[in-house]
Order: C-alpha cells, then structure tokens, then sequence
C-alpha cells in the first residue's frame, strides 16, 4: 500500500513542479518549457 501511495504522491510531485516550473512562478533551471501543455490538455480532453 505504501508502495502505490509512494508511486501517486511522486507523480504528483513530479506534474505539479513541471507545473510550477513552465508557468514561471519557480525560476530554476532551463528557460523553456518542460511539457506541451496544449498537448496534455488535447489527450485529457479526448
């Protein structure tokens, strides 16, 4: 159970700082964008 949890709080961790990252609110690292997010929004939408 720990395991499962541990794989959906790392996926969490890892879309929301890509998140975060690609809109500007954090600084760090390359300038441009980690995810085509129109691409993400087009696959949710289907």
């Amino acid at each position: 159970m720990r395991f499962i949890l541990g794989i959906i709080v790392g996926a969490a961790l890892l879309l929301g700082s890509a998140y975060l990252h690609d809109t500007g609110v954090i600084k760090a690292g390359p300038p441009q964008a980690f995810v085509n997010w129109d691409t993400v929004i087009g696959m949710l939408g289907r």
